[in-house]
């Protein structure tokens, strides 16, 4: 266990005890629950910490890895459930293969299972707030394809949904398989400390910050060995190949924020930093500080996407636009408010992240002066999903916002509904109050929602405590009953 690890571990009873006792402070303070400058830190106090030792490969393109994790259970457990992503990326769903399971270093039997073997249980008895590590030792083999987990085109990997991750318990295991559509991930905020050792020659681009770099000598092949730290995010990531690199520093609520961009092939490597950089400052100013000191942007080729959001690390695919690649940044940087620190049901309310990403696209135009270009898109994603609800009577396209992505019979009519009318609910929102209380509404969103799971009571709420009762309206576009309007 790492230092770091040993350091949570230890503090976890002391954090404990200070959450019972921080429960009957709020409980006579009640009022100070409605403040929009509370930070759920019980979120944080719980949280999940991963712990992972592994080494690529690229000659093979494959992982192994040694990696622990300390879990506090939220409620009494008989088993614990973890998602193997990995595997969904594998036509014969085996990209995985776990060699060894633990928990408080005693062997234990596991269960794969699921549709698509994404899904890997554990029998434990558990009380609330106790804790455990789990250690497993496993592979993975990466496909040669352009996706989240896979060696790309140009030979490069992209380390994403690699590891085994904690489902979500609320009141009982959230066990969703691996979706053909959207981002089927729901994780707690969670703090990972990685060593990872790869070809002395390769750049690793990866979410949080690289705290130490070591050379070693092994098989006969020049190695580095990085050891990384990433606090407080949703999920990590990481790509490894052959990159060019530039990085700058903005300042962020009187601290430095490290940006990075790693690209393949750009011709104005520069202006995609700088779009980064400006992103990241503005969506700072109108909902909130950036919460990490680092920021890394990866060029790299997603076949189904146009990019791909982690903590503090995205994955954005070249287009033959420079307008629309440099609009994936924008859209990919805003993740990081809406998704990395205000985390949401991605598979029942997808658009509670993605609608309101998709409207802070075109919002950035909005903050930096540019009125012109945000009408434009706002009225051009309304004239899209105007034209894709008229479909109803032939293909039964459904505008209910909150349902499971199973339920999408298409990929247009995911993306009309979670993306085009989420954007179009968050751009009505936003005329009906004006910019400043809209702005008001998102940092108390921010605010009460950083590092836990937000839903539509939430959005809600944060707009009532600016005076306005949004919850009919809300209601309506989400229920699909209320008539809109398009230009």
């Amino acid at each position: 266990m790492s230092r770091k690890m040993q350091k949570k571990f230890s503090h976890k009873k002391v954090r404990i005890t200070s959450l019972m006792l921080a429960v009957l402070i709020f409980t006579a303070a009640c009022a100070l629950l409605t403040a929009c400058n509370k930070t759920n830190q019980h979120a944080l106090d719980t949280s999940p910490c991963y712990d992972i030792n592994m080494e690529y490969d690229m000659d093979t393109a494959t992982i192994a890895a040694t990696q622990e994790i300390l879990y506090t259970a939220s409620d009494n457990l008989d088993c614990i459930v973890l998602h193997i992503y990995a595997n969904s990326f594998a036509k014969d769903n085996s990209a995985i293969d776990i060699l060894s399971a633990q928990i408080d270093k005693q062997t234990v039997e596991y269960e794969i299972y699921g549709e698509d073997r994404t899904l890997l249980k554990l029998p434990c008895a558990l009380r609330k707030d106790d804790s455990v590590i789990m250690t497993f030792k496993y592979t993975v083999s990466l496909a040669h394809s352009d996706t989240r987990l896979g060696v790309t085109e140009q030979g490069n990997a992209n380390l994403t949904c690699f590891y085994p991750v904690v489902a979500k318990y609320d009141g009982g295991w959230r066990e969703d398989c691996y979706t053909q559509f959207g981002d089927p991930f729901f994780c707690d905020t969670s703090s990972f400390y990685v060593r990872l050792t790869v070809d002395e020659g390769l750049s690793v681009a990866t979410s949080g910050k690289v705290t130490d770099t070591q050379y070693a000598t092994k098989g006969g092949k020049d190695k580095k060995i990085l050891e990384i730290e990433a606090e407080n995010i949703r999920d990590f990531g990481m790509a490894v190949g052959k990159f060019e690199s530039l990085s700058e520093s903005v300042n962020i609520g009187g601290r430095k924020v490290e940006v990075n961009y790693f690209y393949y092939s750009d011709s104005e490597p520069a202006e995609s930093l700088s779009r980064a950089m400006k992103s990241i400052t503005v969506f700072s100013e109108a909902f909130g500080d950036y919460p990490h000191s680092t920021f890394t942007v990866v060029q790299s080729n997603l076949a189904s996407a146009g990019g791909m959001e982690y903590g503090a690390f995205v994955l954005v695919s070249p287009t033959e636009s420079r307008a629309d690649y440099l609009d994936t940044i924008t859209h990919e940087t805003a993740h990081q408010w809406w998704y990395n620190a205000v985390g949401s049901d991605q598979l029942n309310s997808a658009w509670l992240d993605e609608g309101l990403t998709e409207f802070c696209t075109y919002y950035y135009y909005y903050l930096v002066g540019d009125r012109t270009m945000f009408t434009s898109a706002m009225q051009s994603i309304s004239r899209s999903y105007s034209a894709f609800s008229a479909l109803k009577p032939t293909v039964g396209f459904d505008g209910r916002m909150n349902r499971h992505l199973t339920t999408y019979l298409t990929e247009g009519e995911y993306v009309a509904v979670t993306y085009y009318k989420g954007a179009l609910l968050f751009d009505t929102l936003h005329t009906l109050v004006g910019d400043k209380k809209f702005q008001a509404a998102m940092k108390c969103y921010f605010e009460r929602n950083k590092y836990s799971i937000a839903t539509q009571a939430e959005l809600v709420s944060a707009f009532k405590a600016q005076g306005y009762n949004m919850e009919s309206i809300v209601s309506g576009w989400t229920n699909d009953t209320a008539p809109l309007q398009f230009t």
